[in-house]
């Protein structure tokens, strides 16, 4: 993976990252500007829980709600996140997916709808499971 693909906001988005490419991630993501957040889900976490987790992570200010109209709105925010951009690195989707189906598929909706929305500002959002899902397509190897 090369730097100046992740950087390129018309690429960004939601999708599964394989195990095996982590390093090769890591490598590139520090040197890109990119404000970058890993965040383990617990294995028996539900949705509220993890918009807590990304609020308490992502520093969002005290008006968020901790619900997904407020991941939104702070995700597109410019005051929350930096021109550069953003990746996220979920872990634990498993456990998500597992214990809270649909409240995992409103979050990778709400997520996607976030990278969208920045997209057309030129500003990439990234976010990165570690599971398959339906619909969230395998990161590219550029």
């Amino acid at each position: 993976m090369s730097e100046e693909f992740i950087t390129r906001a018309d690429q960004a988005g939601v999708y599964y990252l394989p195990a095996t490419r982590r390093t090769a991630l890591a490598a590139v993501s520090g040197k890109t500007g990119l404000r970058e957040l890993r965040l383990a889900i617990p294995k028996s976490a539900d949705s509220r829980k993890v918009l807590k987790q990304l609020g308490a992570a992502l520093a969002f200010p005290d008006w968020y709600g901790a619900n997904f109209d407020a991941l939104f709105d702070c995700l597109t925010d410019p005051d929350t996140l930096p021109e550069t951009g953003a990746l996220l690195l979920l872990t634990g989707c498993a456990g998500l997916h597992k214990t809270d189906p649909q409240g995992f598929s409103t979050l990778t909706d709400v997520l996607q709808a976030a990278a969208d929305d920045l997209r057309q500002h030129g500003t990439p959002l990234w976010v990165l499971l570690d599971k398959p899902a339906h619909g969230i397509a395998k990161l590219p190897q550029a």
